[in-house]
């Protein structure tokens, strides 16, 4: 940030206007450039003056020590929402993995299909979130089988109709 851009933004920062995006980059230009920052102290020492002034209050005596205070609650602000940025992608981090490693650890349950040969076998599918009447591995297995029952039906009644 350049000092026009600061000087631009210095009535906002006082006012508590400034956007939250804006803020650190605000913050670290004043903490580097003393120009910037003397012009910062005059302007809060004009302003906390007339804001007295229209309240009837007295005159504060330490003007920089209030800024002081004020930038420091600023800094305090971002580092707030900065752990808050870290905490919710944290949290989505954590959501992603716990999702990824339940789909792919889901196993269905055992299925067992009847062979050509007459013996039935086990047989263990893993599948990744895929639901089970789109999954094309399941359909090619059960489509076999279902083509091997429907010959073994045809050859019973063949050799019972002999």
């Amino acid at each position: 940030m350049d000092c026009k851009t600061a000087q631009k933004w210095s009535d906002r920062y006082l006012y508590g206007e400034l956007p939250t995006d804006i803020l650190p980059e605000y913050l670290a230009h004043i903490r580097t450039c003393e120009h910037c920052m003397e012009n910062l102290r005059t302007d809060y020492s004009l302003t906390r003056a007339i804001d007295q002034i229209n309240r009837n209050e007295d005159f504060s005596t330490d003007y920089t020590r209030e800024l002081e205070g004020k930038l420091e609650r600023s800094r305090q602000t971002i580092l707030r929402h900065i752990r808050i940025q870290v905490f919710k992608r944290a949290v989505v981090f954590g959501l992603i993995a716990v999702i990824a490693v339940f789909l792919a650890t889901r196993l269905p349950a055992q299925e067992k299909y009847f062979l050509p040969e007459g013996r039935e076998e086990s047989l263990q599918l893993r599948f990744y979130g895929i639901d089970e009447s789109a999954d094309p591995v399941k359909e090619t297995i059960r489509r076999y089988n279902d083509e091997a029952i429907r010959r073994l039906r045809d050859n019973t009644r063949n050799e019972d109709g002999k």
